[in-house]
């Protein structure tokens, strides 16, 4: 008998952890990705987690300390940007181009296959997948790893779509040599938070964005700001030209007084070290926030992972770690099977499908904050503890969740 064979569909992030841990229990892995050439620009920072290095040392990456950008203390600001309250949890925030780059590298170029656009599949001894080229491909398992608006999860069920959660996410990157000397010292040293009425501000360190390091670290900051869906939303998403792009849009396209009125606004509301940041960034990112919970994420020959199954609001910073998890999960339970995949799937949708679901509650926990009626009680304190990856809730580590 030949080695059983997985078809991949995603190559980002969630598609290379499974792919990778796959070719280590002695599968044959094919990745299919839509977009065609380099996908590491398309994220910023990233939280972390000792469960996500160890993921990667058993692919064989090198994962310490060093991927990352090491800060000592979560801090708020007022608008005068002093520092009116400090929680001493410290935290490793690394970058989304850096894990990116390094799970491609692990992976045999003849694995991966970029501008394949899934159509359908079908199963039953096996399942086949069928391509816009043309083309198709046979395998023991297909996994659906293609994120948020994932062709698999809407060719199984149509009926679940993600949850708008009411407001958007301004993200941008500014390289350390940019940012004022004056404001290092915070800026580097803290994961630094602003609040203003319905909307929250942050800024964390993440990594160089190459191993050389020679441009020095980076710091992102995120503002999350309440967005009509219906008018608004639309309206954000439409270029210079009037063409309208939906609910997303390229960052390169985004209008020039969208960007110069978010500067403006931040100048206004938010402490001058986050607006500082806000003011240098080249090109800001705008994401509208979303939720999803899938009912199931095994069907037949046919499993969803990473985004394609839960989707939780950032504010959790896990998901990342979620995806290499969910790809650890389906490995050890293939690798314990003896062969028997519908067994391992059984045990796969029982495991992951739980912690996507306390997942995604714990993020709408954590996006309720954002309203002031709903501050937490406690106040600053409380906010700062639970917020992120290495947050704590009821005196238990989010660690503890994810063992």
């Amino acid at each position: 008998m030949g080695r059983p064979r997985a078809l991949v569909i995603g190559g980002s992030l969630s598609g290379l952890f499974a792919a990778n841990l796959l070719r280590t229990i002695g599968w044959d892995v094919t990745v299919f990705e839509r977009a065609r050439g380099d996908l590491a620009g398309r994220g910023a920072g990233l939280g972390t987690h000792d469960e996500l290095f160890a993921v990667m040392r058993r692919i064989g990456i090198r994962a310490d300390d060093s991927i990352g950008a090491e800060w000592r203390s979560r801090i708020a600001l007022d608008r005068s940007g002093s520092i009116v309250c400090e929680v001493p949890l410290p935290g490793i925030t690394s970058a989304w181009d850096r894990m990116y780059r390094a799970l491609r590298k692990a992976l045999p170029a003849q694995c991966y296959r970029s501008g394949m656009q899934l159509e359908r599949f079908e199963q039953d001894a096996s399942v086949t997948a069928h391509f816009a080229d043309g083309s198709r491909a046979e395998g023991d398992l297909l996994i659906g790893a293609d994120g948020v608006r994932s062709t698999v999860r809407r060719l199984l069920m149509p009926e679940v779509e993600p949850r708008y959660a009411g407001y958007v996410a301004w993200r941008g990157v500014v390289m350390e040599g940019d940012v004022p000397a004056a404001l290092h010292a915070v800026i580097f040293h803290h994961m630094a938070f602003c609040f203003a009425e319905s909307e929250v501000a942050f800024s964390v360190p993440i990594a160089p964005d190459d191993d050389t390091r020679r441009c020095g670290r980076r710091c992102q900051f995120v503002w999350f700001r309440p967005v009509d869906y219906e008018i608004a939303l639309p309206r954000m998403c439409t270029d210079g030209s009037g063409r309208r792009h939906g609910i997303w849009i390229p960052p390169p396209l985004i209008r020039p007084e969208l960007i110069r009125d978010l500067k403006q606004c931040a100048e206004a509301r938010l402490a001058p070290q986050i607006a500082a940041l806000v003011a240098r960034a080249a090109h800001p990112i705008l994401s509208p926030i979303f939720d999803l919970e899938s009912p199931r994420i095994t069907f037949g020959k046919v499993v969803l992972l990473g985004d394609a199954a839960f989707v939780a609001r950032p504010h959790v910073g896990t998901g990342v770690t979620k995806a290499a998890l969910d790809a650890q999960g389906l490995a050890d339970a293939l690798a314990a099977s003896g062969g028997d995949v519908a067994a391992a799937l059984a045990r796969y949708d029982r495991e992951r499908r739980r912690f996507g679901g306390w997942l995604v509650a714990r993020g709408r926990r954590l996006g309720t904050y954002l309203e002031a009626q709903h501050r937490p009680r406690g106040g600053l304190q409380t906010m700062l503890r639970e917020y992120g990856p290495t947050g704590v809730i009821d005196g238990e580590p989010i660690s503890a969740a994810l063992a």
